[in-house]
């Protein structure tokens, strides 16, 4: 481990060292970086902003009828984050918690914990990554390029009828830039007290109409804070490359991409890699028809567990043009799912070998009732091996009386279904699985509003109220003692509120706040019992609260602060913080900025969340990052 790190701290040096040689000797890049401000984007072209995620077409984001928040790139790039994780923090509607050097929880409107943080979906340019062995996010996998992210799309909400099963609570939505969009070279390089980074990235064209970009990268993250003191020993390293082509011929567009990554966590080590293919055809009269496939594996191995899973996918979908006040989108897909688990302690799966099957059908009809008021029902139909047929209904009423006010309504059905963990977690004695563990159950009510009250100024306001029934609970047996199982006998609601906005204090200073609310009310059936630790409802807080600074201080220099207050969480108890993460960053020309960097600079350490009731704590951290052609 010593000697991987030492290496990657030369690596970061070289490779800040050589973009700043090619910076004073080199011609600039093919596509220059362009010298971007806050004067770029007003804050209606921010509020008109084209998504995806809410309907599985593309519409301006003050049309969408869902509580969503979109990351832009210059966002990320002024947070000075080095990771997916972290530039995930920059969303509202998330909660967001380390839990160690590699690992998060993250999770929208509750059930937050490593454990439980089982109900958002995070798809990646259309690829699932959410894990088919524990229904959560293994974030030390997903080693997204964020100079690559067009946007990333955060629903916080159900989105069962468009994305299907385990889009509980929210939907994820990673969109990374067309290649031709990222032409030429492009270097960046980090160096801290805490993460060390060094990436380079090249992009060309093949003739007229076809594109690429390949990419290297290497990174290593220090070690968190044990609880009693001194290193918590979790510190991790790694490499991840990928490349991706672009290419058009008359109405057809063709993407073909692909990435891999061999990290070392402590003892173990962690690799795999993902190839995604996406065909898509303009149709005459203005809708289209697009098939995707992907193939994903990873594999996981250390001194406690061996983890291998391997996914296939495919995805058609046809949106069509309208026809009369008729706005229709159908699409079906097909995933299987093989995995391999080994561990050598009592808890285990048994059989150490299974596969899951998954597919859907998808309508979705979007009706215009008059000129400002439109009702979306759409409902997708499920198969699992592991749970059956099932159903996810939603009815979206959006409602826009002038082009500054969008008022909408929705109600939805969402389920997460059983993964390998719910049925086949055995330990002799001691626990017998969840053989007849069934899907959990949701039906979400909410309302919101999106506007901009004044030219300088946009507001998102959503309400919500969650029932959810038939959850996972860690029961006893019926004797009141072991083996314990898995079953579905907890019930109850959350409601909560969700506010944020945007304020052009001046041409040169943008504030940005949000602020979410969250309450919890849950219940086990008559008789029932769960010693599940953390609980199995998540451990989050009451409420957080965002500010975001950018400020223009002249045509080159930015300083930004990003200011976050996290309320106490209940059980296990870990107190409250406040945390404030900061950058100066100077463009040298139009093409290298250099940059100086803090993360968490209020405190020396603090415990964001609890593992198996081991709250190892976040650093402070400072780094300085170099970037050239970006």
């Amino acid at each position: 481990m010593i000697f991987r790190a030492n290496r990657l701290h030369g690596t970061a040096m070289c490779a800040l060292s050589a973009a700043m040689a090619a910076t004073l000797l080199s011609p600039a890049p093919a596509a220059a970086a362009q010298v971007e401000d806050l004067r770029d984007y007003s804050i209606e072209e921010l509020a008109r902003l084209e998504i995806f995620s809410v309907s599985r077409r593309r519409e301006p984001i003050s049309e969408a009828p869902s509580a969503i928040y979109v990351i832009t790139p210059e966002e990320i790039r002024r947070s000075g984050v080095t990771s997916l994780p972290e530039a995930l923090r920059l969303a509202p509607n998330l909660h967001v918690a380390r839990d160690s050097a590699s690992q998060y929880a993250i999770s929208a409107r509750g059930f937050n914990s490593v454990e439980t943080a089982n109900k958002l979906l995070v798809v990646i340019d259309g690829r699932s990554v959410y894990a088919p062995l524990h229904s959560g996010v293994f974030w030390d996998e997903e080693h997204v390029l964020l100079e690559d992210v067009r946007r990333i799309e955060v629903i916080s909400g159900p989105g069962g009828a468009t994305w299907g099963a385990n889009a509980v609570n929210g939907v994820i939505s990673v969109i990374t830039k067309n290649s031709a969009d990222t032409q030429g070279w492009a270097a960046r390089g980090t160096y801290g007290s805490l993460d060390r980074t060094a990436t380079a990235r090249f992009g060309g064209k093949i003739g007229e109409n076809a594109s690429f970009r390949v990419y290297a990268n290497a990174f290593n993250r220090e070690h968190t804070l044990a609880p009693g003191g001194g290193d918590a020993m979790d510190g991790y390293d790694g490499v991840t490359g990928g490349f991706r082509t672009d290419w058009q011929a008359g109405s057809n567009r063709f993407t073909f991409q692909g990435d891999f990554f061999d990290d070392n966590i402590g003892a173990g080590d962690l690799s795999g890699g993902n190839l995604l293919g996406r065909w898509t055809h303009d149709l005459d009269n203005g809708g289209w028809t697009m098939i995707r496939a992907y193939y994903d594996t990873s594999t996981r191995e250390d001194v406690a567990l061996y983890d291998e899973t391997e996914t296939a996918d495919i995805f058609f979908q046809n949106a069509l043009a309208p026809l009369g006040r008729h706005q229709l989108n159908w699409g079906g897909g097909y995933r299987y799912i093989h995995d391999i688990f080994r561990a050598p302690g009592a808890f285990t799966l048994d059989p150490e070998q299974d596969h899951q099957e998954l597919a859907n059908l998808f309508l979705q009809d979007e009706i215009s009732l008059k000129e400002t008021l439109t009702l979306t029902l759409g409902v997708k139909f499920e198969y699992s091996s592991y749970s059956d047929f099932d159903y996810l209904p939603s009815a979206r009423l959006a409602w826009t009386p002038n082009d500054r006010t969008l008022l909408w309504a929705a109600a939805s059905r969402a389920i997460r279904t059983p993964v390998r963990v719910d049925r086949d977690l055995v330990a002799e004695g001691i626990f017998l699985g969840g053989p007849n563990f069934g899907s959990e159950e949701l039906i979400a009510y909410e309302a919101g509003y999106r506007g901009r009250p004044t030219q300088n100024t946009s507001v998102s306001v959503s309400v919500f109220l969650n029932d959810y029934d038939d959850l996972r609970n860690t029961a006893l047996s019926a004797d009141g003692g072991f083996p314990a199982q898995f079953l579905n006998q907890l019930h109850g609601q959350t409601y909560g509120v969700e506010v944020w906005g945007d304020w052009q204090a001046t041409d040169w200073w943008r504030l940005s706040a949000g602020l979410t609310t969250l309450e919890k009310d849950f219940d086990l059936q008559p008789g029932a019992t769960n010693i599940a630790s953390p609980p199995s409802t998540g451990n989050d807080p009451s409420w957080q609260a965002k500010i975001h600074s950018r400020m223009d201080i002249n045509e080159r220099l930015r300083l930004d602060a990003d200011l976050r207050w996290i309320d106490d969480l209940p059980n296990p108890a870990i107190p409250g913080y406040v945390e404030l993460d900061a950058r100066i960053g100077w463009m040298v020309t139009d093409d290298v900025e250099l940059t100086l960097a803090g993360i968490n600079l209020l405190d020396e350490s603090h415990p964001e969340t609890d593992a198996a009731n081991f709250a190892q704590e976040a650093r402070r951290g400072v780094h300085v990052g170099l970037r050239w052609g970006f």
